[in-house]
């Protein structure tokens, strides 16, 4: 309340953008729950090196932007004026793991969808205890965990050194394989529900992950982000779950549409329909249905590349494999555009390096880039985007 009136003093237009960049914490909470308490659009920004964060900000172009900076909270007012942003409660970014990050409106009512759409599955109640593993700026923490857990006054447990490690107590976990196989089967069966999405789940997951109470979920920021949710402890490798979504398959790629889906993506020319004239949206996503409704990803259309022979390279499921075999690593990119032989670049620890060249035995040439390398990458989620890797694939190996 204190925000709001401080804000309406500061005559900032009512349908303004208000960008908030801050870590997971009650303050991000606070400073969300005030941006839609005054009638204004929020924008959460994850972090980002230099360069895309400019982009952002000239694109949105905020009233008001909000940012942790030398460990304090800073409010920097902008030029921003009311925009066109019909019905916005939130303007949230792709991943970027191929190409820029893009902007897409969500209304409340897709919001609403989404809260709704998820709640029965996640079984979460005020005595839930949640570990948090993820930015709330990314749309699956921000709207899956956040959002549910504020409407069931369930307990967010945040830890800002990202420790890996439940805290003891937890009964909820929406989370990302990397995580997820982190998990000790002790521990793991005594959760109560939860997601795991974001990335392929693997063989060797699936196998960890049968029999407990998660489920395989699926989506994307255009989507906002639900579009596929597993049956409670059904793990299969590369499972994407059952459809929550209107959904079908067009040229092997899969297509949906859904009251939660956003509204629109944002560009310089302002915002444009990502929908068909139907209202069905390309994922992008190429994937297989079985005869009972599950679907199961088979990989990125824009993800695929040709060797110098011609061959087509489909890398992201042999990727899912090398990350579980080798956990050192951070990130593993299969790649050689243009090239004879496959590459495998990997981010991983310095302390772990030695360790996995020792047990590397795979037919592709393994390099690990500088840290240098990986601070330039655009990596706004914890994913490296892959089309820059490729862009600078010369530069490296």
């Amino acid at each position: 309340m204190r925000l709001k009136t401080q804000w309406r003093r500061a005559r900032i237009p009512a349908g303004a953008r208000i960008v908030v960049s801050l870590p997971n914490s009650p303050a991000y909470i606070a400073y969300m729950l005030a941006t839609w308490m005054g009638g204004w659009v929020f924008c959460p920004l994850p972090a980002l090196h230099t360069s895309e964060q400019s982009r952002r900000i000239a694109l949105l172009k905020p009233a008001l932007w909000i940012r942790e900076q030398n460990g304090r909270i800073t409010e920097e007012l902008g030029a921003g004026t009311m925009e066109q942003d019909p019905e916005a409660a939130m303007i949230i970014w792709s991943s970027a793991s191929i190409g820029p990050g893009s902007a897409y409106l969500l209304s409340f009512a897709a919001l609403l969808w989404q809260i709704d759409a998820h709640l029965s599955a996640l079984h979460l109640q005020r005595e839930s205890f949640l570990w948090n593993t993820l930015p709330w700026a990314h749309c699956f923490a921000g709207i899956l965990e956040l959002l549910p857990a504020c409407v069931t006054g369930s307990v967010i447990h945040v830890d800002a050194q990202l420790s890996r490690r439940p805290p003891q107590g937890c009964t909820h976990l929406l989370t990302v394989p990397r995580i997820a196989a982190l998990l000790e089967p002790e521990r793991l069966q005594q959760l109560e529900g939860g997601i795991v999405g974001g990335a392929p789940i693997g063989a060797k997951l699936a196998k960890h992950l049968s029999g407990s109470r998660l489920c395989a979920g699926y989506g994307q920021s255009e989507a906002g982000p639900g579009i596929t949710l597993g049956d409670p402890g059904h793990f299969e490798p590369y499972i994407l779950g059952r459809a929550l979504v209107e959904c079908k398959l067009h040229q092997g790629a899969l297509h949906y549409r859904s009251s939660g889906q956003a509204a629109a993506r944002l560009d310089a020319g302002g915002w444009q329909n990502i929908a068909a004239s139907d209202g069905w949206i390309d994922s992008g996503d190429e994937v297989r249905i079985t005869e009972d409704g599950i679907f199961y990803w088979r990989g990125r259309r824009d993800g695929r590349f040709s060797l110098a022979d011609g061959r087509s390279i489909r890398p992201e499921n042999e990727e899912t494999r090398l990350l579980e075999q080798y956990p050192e690593a951070d990130a593993i990119i299969l790649g050689a555009p243009g090239w004879h032989h496959l590459t495998a670049l990997a981010r991983v620890p310095h302390d772990l390096q030695k360790q996995l060249q020792r047990r590397w035995q795979e037919p592709y040439h393994l390099t690990m880039p500088s840290d240098q390398f990986w601070k330039e990458a655009p990596i706004p989620h914890g994913k490296p985007n892959r089309r820059w890797v490729y862009e600078h694939w010369q530069n490296v190996v």
